[in-house]
C-alpha cells in the first residue's frame, strides 16, 4: 500500500472530510496556543517560587545558619538532611531541611513565612509536589481533548468504524 492509498484509507477520499480533519488540526494547534500560557500561569500560582516572592515582598525573611548535616543514600549520590539554626523573637530555634542529589546544604539558608513565623519554608530545599501533577494533567491534555470533541461534533468518519 502506497502513501496515497494510506491517506485515503485513513481520511477517506471525500474532500469535505479532509476539510473537517483540517479544522481538527487547527483546533489542536490553537489548543496548544491556549494551553501553554495557561500551564505556565497555573504552574507559577502553585509554586514555591510564588510563595517566596510574596514573603519577600512582605519582608518575611529569616536567615538561618547550618548547624549540622548528614548524608543518606549511595556514595557520590547523597541526599542530605540538614539542621539550621535561626533566631526569632530572641529565641534560638531549629529548622530541618532535606536536599536531594545533586543539591547540597548551603551554609546559609533563607527561610520564609507568609502569615505566621511558626510556619517557615525554604525555597532551596527539595519539595515533593505531586499535587501539581493532578491539577496540571488536564491542562496538558486540553488540546487533545478539544480535538476529540471536535471530531465528534463535526461528525468525521473514522477509519475502520
Amino acid at each position: 500500500m502506497g502513501t496515497k492509498e494510506a491517506f485515503y484509507d485513513l481520511f477517506t477520499d471525500d474532500p469535505v472530510n479532509w476539510i473537517k480533519w483540517g479544522a481538527v488540526f487547527v483546533i489542536l494547534i490553537l489548543g496548544y496556543v491556549a494551553a501553554v500560557p495557561l500551564y505556565k500561569k497555573i504552574y507559577y500560582r502553585l509554586s514555591w517560587e510564588r510563595k517566596r516572592d510574596i514573603a519577600r515582598n512582605q519582608g518575611h525573611v529569616i536567615q538561618a545558619t547550618l548547624v549540622k548535616k548528614h548524608p543518606t543514600g549511595e556514595v557520590a549520590n547523597y541526599n542530605w538532611h540538614a539542621t539550621y539554626q535561626y533566631t526569632l523573637d530572641g529565641q534560638k530555634r531549629q529548622y530541618k531541611a532535606y536536599f536531594k542529589h545533586p543539591a547540597s546544604p548551603p551554609l546559609r539558608l533563607e527561610l520564609y513565612y507568609l502569615k505566621s513565623p511558626g510556619r517557615l519554608f525554604s525555597y532551596d530545599e527539595y519539595h515533593w509536589e505531586n499535587h501539581k501533577g493532578l491539577i496540571l494533567f488536564p491542562i496538558i491534555f486540553l488540546p487533545w481533548i478539544l480535538a476529540v470533541i471536535a471530531i465528534f461534533l463535526l461528525g468525521i468518519e473514522l477509519p475502520g468504524v
